[in-house]
């Protein structure tokens, strides 16, 4: 009974069922299984992915010591999770229970031999694990005979799921392993519904690793060149807990994809390879199972140091510019992931900030210009001005970069971010505009708490009854006082309740960076409160009103970030508070409180005043208790907050009966105090401000952000249109040679580090210096001369100035620079440029030559502004 691979699942199983011998079925191949390829080289046979069947029973030939051995050897469990390949560690041999037909369930138990040419996992995985490819011969034959897969249960370890494939790739000899491509071979030429090249790690630790993820790993371009051929899916997903951003455990993060790997590894060679194959070339636009493309995934795995922002960035550009190359339809960093942000925008959530730099002060020269984002605008000598583009960045877009680093950003160091151009000087020009509305805030504010202020000050004692009111002026007074009070305490709550809840996605971040913002939101509930109560003739308003005002006084701090030095002040203020005060009042508490308890109980047990017969034993008993120290818990504290100030007093042992015992504990509670918790509070204090110091410039620039953009949008009940900030300008052209226009920003810059390096330049001049008329534009690169419609793919044009359309004489000065030309000004003209700082070494007559230190000629026709 001859029967096809395909049919032979079914009808062994009919055939077992019925009773029959399974050594009467013989099995040949499939003609579609290999026989196909024959013809081909293997470098070329690729195995075209299929689906699994539905459902397929493996066979087994083999008895029940295999899965008892493997209890035995594996014996034991844990909850740490299994390594991948350990030279320590045997494989783990447990694995989910599976229904397999026992091949040899018909034989008699006597006459059961051993079969020398059965292939069991030890044998295989021994056999790829030295690189031994003659150990592999018969496991054709077998599998056929057998109808086994390369990729059943009894081959793939139990615990990770990792194939033989997989093993063979983990140990590698100088990048490569004899047993790789036989194993291909064989699992191809066996008709695989579930090709090995193509299997995945199964457990939830490394789930969707494949043999590539772990040949990229091990850094063997033969090897994934070999797999690739083969049919290696190369946007294979790697996503289990192990590649996951997790915060607390060891992971790491790379996309996910293959290509990610290879790039978060630095291997240039590999991403180039898998970018170009013929055979699957990986796209720069996938995603993982995040949203997160290969840029993605490098703004991920950047850490801030110097090593790893050079490796990090010198891969970033060489992948746009792949991306540039390769798909120029396509702007890689304009892809967001499923949270919506780019990778310039995740690298300013995630406090990336080498990156951040890098991609916002990117600037490439040459034909890769188009993939800039900083272009030099003009220059002289170390001054230089500029042009940065503003996509992603200015706030008039939703969710962009300052919004983020303003409300989003859960990095403690994103205060250095703000620093970098061009926010710096974006968020000073949005501080020029709207400072008028900042300082009017603070009166408006200062007048109220004035208001508060005197309403306080003038309140009747509790006994009168506040309404109804004598129709006086300063009744009068005092009632509109309590309703300008409620007024404004209504309003600061709605804008306070508005902020938080704008960012109550951010709810945990908003809470440690708006001191201030709580301390309104303290403040306005307070007044709220406090006047409904004096309305209803509560007396409690009163301390509820007290503490309300201080806190309005202490708020006017918010109002001195407008300022640097009194901003810079109130940062260190801040962190002082949060950092050191805070600490030390946990631990003050501790000890207050256990030695306020002890005194208490020492207290009670005064000495026998042994008093007299007849005396009064009410007036002894009264007596004692005036003069017992500590009868309560508060009065205890009190005493010892002023051992803590130096304040407290010792004379009132003498009649305590564990005189002793109370002063030891007043001694002990002075030097922890007084001696050690406040002297090291001193010096935390003194060292918070010492290290603050470096940053506070830049902390106040964040809160001075904060303060710019929440005045940007308006006021919570009318909303403010945005400006968009900057100007629209050409810097270049597209590769598809579409002029590229940006919004951007124009920054002076004044670098002695890099001044002597020669940048191309949007322009030789400021725009705007010249006067009205026509405008010449001049060609310069590097002293060349070019005939009209020559100008190489280098020169750029630049706008360096105005002329009337009759010049007055041959020379004539623009900004910084000499043109020199002959009148009466043909069209097209010769223009030469000079530089003007020393104009007598380069005088030449009308129509004559120049003989000295030229920058540049050409002829250009002229151009209108």
């Amino acid at each position: 009974m001859n029967l096809s691979g395909p049919r032979l699942q079914p009808a062994l199983l009919v055939l077992l069922l019925l009773g029959g011998d399974p050594s009467d079925i013989s099995v040949r191949p499939h003609p579609h299984r290999g026989s196909s390829q024959k013809g081909q080289p293997s470098s070329l046979r690729m195995t075209t992915p299929s689906s699994p069947p539905a459902f397929r029973l493996e066979t087994s030939d083999g008895g029940h010591e295999d899965g008892a051995q493997g209890n035995r050897e594996n014996g034991g469990g844990g909850s740490e999770p299994p390594p991948m390949e350990s030279q320590f560690q045997g494989e783990d041999r447990n694995s989910s229970p599976q229904i397999r037909v026992n091949l040899n369930f018909r034989k008699a138990a006597g006459a059961r031999q051993p079969d020398p040419n059965r292939f069991d996992r030890d044998r295989l995985f021994s056999a790829v694990a030295r690189g031994a490819p003659e150990d592999l011969a018969g496991l054709p034959e077998y599998l056929s005979r057998t109808s086994k897969y390369l990729t059943d249960s009894e081959y793939t370890e139990g615990s990770t799921g990792k194939t033989c494939l997989m093993k063979a790739v983990l140990n590698l000899r100088d990048g490569a392993n004899a047993c790789i491509e036989p194993l291909l071979q064989i699992d191809r030429d066996s008709g695989n519904p579930r090709p090995l090249v193509n299997a995945q790690c199964t457990d939830e630790y490394f789930r969707g690793h494949s043999a590539l993820h772990i040949a990229i790993e091990k850094r063997s371009l033969l090897c994934v060149k070999l797999l690739v051929e083969n049919g290696a899916d190369v946007h294979a997903r790697a996503c289990g807990q192990f590649f996951q951003k997790r915060s607390q455990e060891t992971c790491f993060y790379f996309g996910e994809l293959p290509l990610s790997l290879a790039a978060c590894t630095q291997q240039w060679d590999v991403v180039t390879y898998l970018l170009e194959n013929p055979h699957q070339p990986a796209s720069l636009q996938a995603a993982d199972s995040l949203g997160n493309t290969v840029l993605h995934a490098l703004v991920m795995i950047a850490d801030n140091s110097p090593e790893n922002s050079v490796l990090v960035t010198h891969m970033y550009d060489k992948l746009l510019q792949a991306g540039a190359r390769l798909c120029p339809s396509v702007w890689l960093e304009d892809i967001p992931n499923l949270q919506g942000l780019t990778p310039l925008k995740l690298a300013a959530k995630e406090g990336k900030i080498e990156i951040f730099r890098h991609i916002l002060q990117r600037e490439l020269p040459g034909p890769c210009q188009s993939l800039s984002r900083k272009f030099t605008e003009w220059s002289y000598g170390p001054v230089r001005v500029s042009l940065y583009d503003l996509a992603s960045v200015d706030s008039w877009e939703e969710n962009s970069v300052l919004e983020i680093i303003a409300f989003h950003c859960r990095s403690p160091l994103r205060h250095r971010m703000v620093v970098l151009e061009p926010l710096n000087k974006l968020l000073q020009a949005k501080w020029k505009l709207l400072t008028p509305r900042f300082f009017f805030n603070f009166l408006c504010y200062l007048t109220y708490v004035f208001i508060f202020t005197a309403v306080t000050y003038h309140q009747p004692a509790l006994d009168k009854d506040f309404l109804p009111l004598e129709v006086t002026a300063g009744n009068t007074m005092l009632l509109l006082g309590h309703v300008l009070l409620l007024l404004g305490g209504v309003y600061l709550l709605m804008s306070q309740l508005w902020y938080f809840w704008r960012r109550r996605l951010f709810i945990w971040i908003s809470f440690m960076d708006s001191y201030f913002e709580i301390l309104f939101l303290v403040q306005a509930l307070l007044t709220v409160l406090s006047q409904v109560l004096r309305f209803l003739a509560v007396k409690a308003y009163l301390p509820l009103l007290v503490c309300s005002l201080v806190l309005g006084w202490l708020n006017l701090l918010y109002y001195t970030r407008g300022l640097q030095h009194t901003g810079i002040y109130s940062v260190m203020i801040q962190k002082v508070i949060l950092r050191d005060l805070l600490r030390f009042l946990l631990v003050y508490l501790v000890f207050l409180l256990g030695f306020a308890v002890a005194l208490v109980s020492l207290s009670r047990e005064a000495q026998d005043t042994g008093a007299p017969a007849g005396s009064n034993t009410t007036e002894v008993a009264g007596k004692e208790d005036k003069e017992a120290p500590y009868q309560a818990i508060l009065d205890a504290c009190l005493e010892l907050f002023k051992f803590t100030i130096g304040m407290g007093e010792l004379a009132f042992q003498d009649q305590l009966r564990f005189r002793g015992v109370v002063l030891l504990l007043l001694l002990a509670y002075v030097l922890l105090t007084y001696v050690l918790l406040l002297n090291m509070l001193i010096a935390l204090m003194s060292e918070t401000v010492n290290s603050v110091a470096t940053d506070s410039w830049s902390i106040w620039k964040l809160q001075k952000a904060i303060c710019v953009l929440e005045m940007e949008k308006g006021y919570w009940w009318c909303r403010r249109k945005k400006q968009r900030a900057g100007v629209r300008l050409t810097v270049g052209s597209r590769p598809d040679g579409s002029p590229d226009e940006r919004w951007c920003f124009r920054v002076e810059e004044v670098n002695w580090a890099a001044w002597e390096q020669t940048l191309p330049t949007v322009c030789e001049e400021p725009s705007g210096r010249g006067g009205p008329g026509e405008c010449v534009s001049v060609c310069l690169a590097h002293s060349a001369v070019w005939a009209p419609g020559s100008i190489p793919g280098g020169a750029l044009s630049h706008q360096v100035g105005c002329l009337p359309v009759s010049p007055p004489s041959p020379r004539h000065h623009v900004g910084n620079w000499l043109l020199v030309h002959p009148p009466p000004l043909p069209l097209p003209v010769q223009v030469s440029v000079y530089p003007s700082a020393a104009p007598s070494a380069h005088s030449v007559g009308s129509g004559g030559t120049q003989q000295g230190n030229k920058l540049g000629s050409t002829q250009c026709p002229l151009a209108p502004p």
